[in-house]
């Protein structure tokens, strides 16, 4: 038996699509965003197949809701930053506008679906919504990158 102990962690693989970042500020313009901040030059993607293979390990164990001191914001932000941190993907973005919820931080993302589509993601219950879809979500800022 050996006496150090390695921990492995495992992770999906998945399937990178790209794009420049004048391609995403075009698939963005309808939104009608009042603020729209592209950090990077090129973008990666993926499959909507593999984005719920990336939210199933980036949602998991996520802290505990605690009014004003670990809210939405800091779910979006921490959401966005495991994304990039684990898997290297910059178009899982930070998102701010209106939620059923009222005023809100969310996630919105670039997947591959049968053509290249923008969704929303409410991380702190997995749900995702297609953002030409009537969900109550309407982002008004969205950071993508860093």
């Amino acid at each position: 038996m050996s006496k150090f102990t390695t921990k492995i962690e495992h992770l999906p693989s998945i399937l990178e699509f790209d794009m420049s970042s004048s391609q995403l500020r075009n698939m963005l313009e309808p939104l009608g965003l009042h603020e729209l901040h592209l950090w990077d030059n090129r973008y990666f993607y993926c499959s909507h197949e593999d984005w719920g293979k990336v939210f199933e390990k980036v949602l998991l164990d996520m802290p505990k809701y605690l009014a004003d001191l670990w809210d939405c914001e800091n779910y979006s932000l921490l959401t966005t930053a495991r994304v990039g941190e684990l898997f290297k993907l910059n178009t899982c973005g930070i998102a701010i506008g209106q939620s059923p919820f009222g005023y809100h931080g969310f996630n919105i993302f670039v997947s591959e679906a049968g053509g290249t589509k923008l969704y929303y993601l409410e991380p702190q219950n997995g749900m995702v919504y297609d953002t030409t879809e009537d969900s109550g979500y309407k982002a008004e800022i969205v950071i993508f990158g860093g």
